[in-house]
């Protein structure tokens, strides 16, 4: 008793194939797409993902894969999201400026948008003039301990060769 079942196997690989080439076909469109978004913002780096990225360095915008598709079927959808993005550039650009003004450095900085289209943003941002200012002050905290205990060490002396007691207020 012989089970002829190639016609349904081939059926099978064939639709794996296809789904397959389907997916890396939409793959590809979805990339193309960013890097067309990519161009609205080039200051900042354009992912495709559904969190913020976990590096600590650069710049970043990262974009939920499921609003780049509503993007590409609705167009109130994707207009809006481009303005947001053109946004986040103007942002950056402007905060960039606001930090170097304030003698401040942009460690990181990454913003998200997610599938229904709300910007959130993070970033880390270090204030080099307080580390600076912090480098003096404690050189002089330094300068000025060692003062304080010479001078305590002359009194100690002073009030050993006097009396024999010993007074330890400066």
């Amino acid at each position: 008793m012989a089970i002829e079942m190639t016609g349904s196997v081939n059926s099978y690989a064939a639709r794996d194939i296809t789904g397959s080439r389907q997916l890396v076909s939409k793959r590809q469109r979805m990339s193309e797409y960013a890097r067309e978004l990519a161009k609205l913002a080039p200051s900042v780096e354009v992912r495709i993902g559904d969190s913020f990225p976990k590096t600590r360095t650069g710049k970043t915008l990262t974009i939920h894969p499921g609003l780049l598709n509503k993007m590409q079927h609705d167009p109130e959808q994707e207009q809006a999201t481009k303005e947001m993005i053109q946004g986040v550039e103007f942002l950056t650009k402007w905060l960039d400026g606001l930090y170097k003004a304030t003698g401040r450095t942009l460690v990181f900085r990454h913003s998200y948008i997610d599938a229904d289209g709300k910007y959130r943003a993070c970033s880390y941002v270090r204030n080099d003039k307080s580390l600076e200012m912090s480098k003096k002050m404690r050189v002089q905290r330094q300068k000025n301990s060692q003062k304080l205990i010479a001078k305590t060490r002359e009194k100690a002396k002073k009030n050993k060769t006097v009396g024999g007691n010993v007074d330890y207020r400066c």
